[in-house]
C-alpha cells in the first residue's frame, strides 16, 4: 500500500465584499467546509461562512508562511485575491473532491 502524499490548503472564509474573513491552514479542507454551517470565529455572526479562496501545498512550512503572507496584507490586497478567482464569492466547498 502505498501512502498518501500529504496536503495543506491556506483558506480563506467569508461571505461577501467587505465583511469579516478568515484565513486560515488545514490539513483536511473537505472536512473544515463540511462544518461551514458553524460561523467561523472571525465571520459575521449567524451567517454562514463560505469557503471563497484557497491554495493547496504539499509540505506544511510553505503553507504556514503563506497564511501568514496572506494575514500581513492589507483587506483590499485579500479582497482582491479572493475576487481574481472568485469574483461572485460563491462557495467553492462544492468543488473539492471527497
Amino acid at each position: 500500500m502505498q501512502a498518501q502524499e500529504p496536503h495543506f490548503f491556506v483558506y480563506i472564509f467569508g461571505d461577501q465584499p467587505r465583511e469579516n474573513v478568515e484565513i486560515g491552514v488545514a490539513g483536511n479542507l473537505q472536512q473544515l467546509s463540511h462544518s461551514k454551517n458553524t460561523p467561523a470565529p472571525d465571520v459575521s455572526p449567524g451567517q454562514p461562512a463560505k469557503l471563497v479562496y484557497y491554495e493547496h501545498y504539499k509540505v506544511q512550512d510553505e503553507a504556514l508562511t503563506r497564511e501568514q503572507q496572506l494575514k500581513g496584507e492589507s483587506r483590499d490586497a485579500t479582497i482582491h485575491l479572493i475576487e481574481s478567482m472568485n469574483p461572485n464569492w460563491l462557495d467553492l466547498s462544492d468543488t473539492l473532491d471527497d
